[in-house]
């Protein structure tokens, strides 16, 4: 019951008391407030609370994952398909290709790197496990790094596996470590029986700077252990440090998503996207029927305070929020790079996203705000969900990209072209509050120049939100621009700001003379510098997602998002994928890269 539904119980159930003590009071006029009642549910069932369930403790493994003998060709039962809205029909849209007649270049200059290392690799991914996990890992694509740093500390998850490393020298300490071992769940698959376990995609990472915790959120799906279909239940899970140190125990938390969607379940939360201001942690998920599609956006809020304290804190849910004018989808919220006393917008958390996915180009996007974020602490929560549609530059689906071409050892074997890469769509990546202002970005299409092939770019915006007393969401754009440079395409842009306003956009660069390779440009609201070559690829993209033999289409899938962070000191961290050398295995050659970086040079 919400807090204004209970208010009104509470008044109703008095006034009939008094009624009838009274005699004053006929019998219909209790119905009456039933009624009401009922009347301003309906109005407000899109926010309903909750329950966490505790799953007990766990931690990464300290013991390295001894390998196996030999590899095979089993890929995971469950391609990631979070880029196909299911079945919802797109149109055209209303803007045109946007024109870029100035594009950046690849810097000459050597960026300032206080540290450089190699993350987490399809390698390291399929062989993590230990005891029962053992070779219990599928072959999967894309991969998806998620980056927190804090503490002297850089934890990094992809696809299934997490890594913790020494911020000060880039060695690792604890893992690669299976997601399923790490959340006490079934094994994805028991090759020794053919038995098929829980599935698990998309973990985010987050340290929070002000509470010294970490936070790791991750979708889990049931399947039917003799096919490998999906089943329910389905559970967002959230796992949090017990201290400021990540490779000693964390808490394990669970809340069931079956039933989380518009239409068509059971349901489960695709891609759940994590942010948090100075009191809560939110999370949002694109919900998707297991039988019929898209079931719409789901957004979770809770106390991250009692949450980081082994408290079980009220989670406050939107089933399906509306967007006025637009269409709903992927939610980013932002993540905040310093905490400041509370402004006069009254606690707020905002979140941006494209305003009509299903626009192939669309010059809008929308902001969205949680505003009273402090009552999370509370026993009933008040919060009050906003959105707005805002008028900016041009954007549109990207186009795959191309890359260099060089030996491909998995599509020698079958025969097949060197795969383009795939860019998915235009949807926002992650967002950040800082300075004042929000800043996010996007993949999109680009003309550059006299050439006639589109190119997948960036596209940038700065934003300045406030939210009134009554509720009104007002954004003034403050900045926003393109990051795009001839002959080649740059995607999944991930942007990492410091309190004052300096930071970076993070990306994966390829061309027909690049590699895949990780790459940033600085970034200030007086915009963008050159872009700057963090690792350089050292082969083609080899993955099996592209090829027909697999069920590819001629695309490999290399990521849907990057990742960048702020650390408590100030430091801006990025990994992205690429493709690095050294061991891989048959089906695949991805990795990924995280670098410190000083923006500005």
């Amino acid at each position: 019951m919400t807090q204004t539904i209970r208010s009104l119980y509470v008044l109703c159930n008095s006034v009939v008391k008094r009624g009838i003590a009274q005699l004053s009071l006929r019998p219909g006029s209790l119905l009456i407030c039933v009624f009401l009642i009922l009347g301003l549910a309906a109005t407000l069932t899109a926010q309903t609370r909750e329950t966490l369930q505790f799953v007990g403790s766990s931690r990464l493994d300290s013991i390295p994952a001894t390998g196996i003998p030999s590899d095979d060709l089993r890929v995971s039962p469950h391609p990631d398909a979070d880029a196909d809205l299911a079945g919802v029909s797109k149109g055209p849209g209303s803007a045109s290709v946007p024109m870029i007649a100035v594009p950046q270049s690849v810097s000459q200059t050597q960026a300032n790197f206080s540290l450089a290392f190699n993350g987490l690799t399809h390698r390291d991914q399929r062989f993590a496990g230990t005891g029962a996990y053992a070779n219990s890992q599928f072959s999967t694509e894309p991969p998806d790094p998620g980056l927190a740093v804090g503490n002297g500390f850089a934890l990094e998850s992809v696809n299934a596996a997490l890594a913790i490393y020494d911020a000060h020298t880039g060695a690792l300490r604890q893992g690669p470590t299976a997601l399923n071992q790490f959340f006490h769940l079934k094994p994805e698959i028991a090759r020794s029986s053919e038995t098929y376990g829980d599935f698990t995609s998309d973990p985010r990472v987050y340290y929070d700077a002000q509470l010294q915790r970490w936070f790791v959120s991750v979708v889990a799906i049931a399947t039917n252990p003799q096919t490998g279909d999906f089943t329910a239940p389905t559970r967002l899970l959230i796992a949090v440090s017990e201290t400021n140190d990540p490779t000693q125990p964390w808490r394990i938390y669970s809340l069931d998503t079956t039933t989380h969607g518009a239409e068509g379940c059971p349901c489960f939360g695709d891609q759940p996207l994590i942010g948090a201001d100075a009191h809560g942690l939110f999370i949002s998920t694109n919900a998707f029927s297991l039988h019929e599609g898209f079931a719409g956006v789901q957004l979770y809020a809770l106390s991250k305070q009692l949450l980081a304290g082994g408290a079980m804190p009220a989670v406050v849910h939107w089933n399906d929020p509306k967007l006025a004018g637009g269409f709903a989808f992927s939610l980013q919220p932002s993540m905040h790079s310093s905490f400041t006393p509370d402004d006069s917008a009254n606690r707020v958390e905002y979140f941006t996203s494209v305003a009509d996915i299903r626009n192939m180009l669309d010059r809008r996007i929308a902001v969205w705000a949680i505003s009273n974020t402090a009552s999370l602490a509370n026993e009933v929560p008040a919060l009050k969900l906003k959105s707005a549609i805002v008028g900016t530059q041009p954007f549109g689906v990207p186009p795959d990209a191309p890359q260099k071409a060089g030996e491909t050892r998995l599509g020698s074997l079958l025969s097949e072209k060197t795969e383009y890469i795939a860019t998915n769509d235009q949807r926002m990546q992650q967002a950040v509050f800082a300075d004042g202002k929000l800043w996010s970005a996007l993949t999109t299409m680009v003309a550059i120049g006299d050439d006639p092939s589109p190119h997948a770019g960036i596209a940038y915006f700065v934003l300045r939100p406030s939210v009134s007393a009554g509720g009104t969401i007002r954004v003034d754009i403050v900045k926003q621009g393109y990051v795009a440079i001839a002959n080649a395409d740059l995607f999944y842009p991930a942007i990492a700001v410091r309190p004052n306003g300096e930071g970076a956009i993070a990306f994966t660069l390829s061309g027909t003379e690049y590699y895949p390779s990780t790459a940033f440009a600085a970034l200030t609201q007086n915009g963008v510098g050159n872009i700057q070559i963090v690792a350089a690829g050292a082969a083609p993209n080899d993955g099996f997602s592209g090829y027909k033999y697999f069920g590819g289409g001629g695309s490999g899938r290399t990521g849907d998002y990057s990742a960048a962070t702020v650390d408590e000191r100030g430091s801006i961290w990025v990994a992205s994928e690429y493709i690095p050398s050294g061991p891989r295995t048959l089906l695949a050659n991805w990795g990924t890269f995280i670098a410190q970086i000083t923006p500005g040079r």
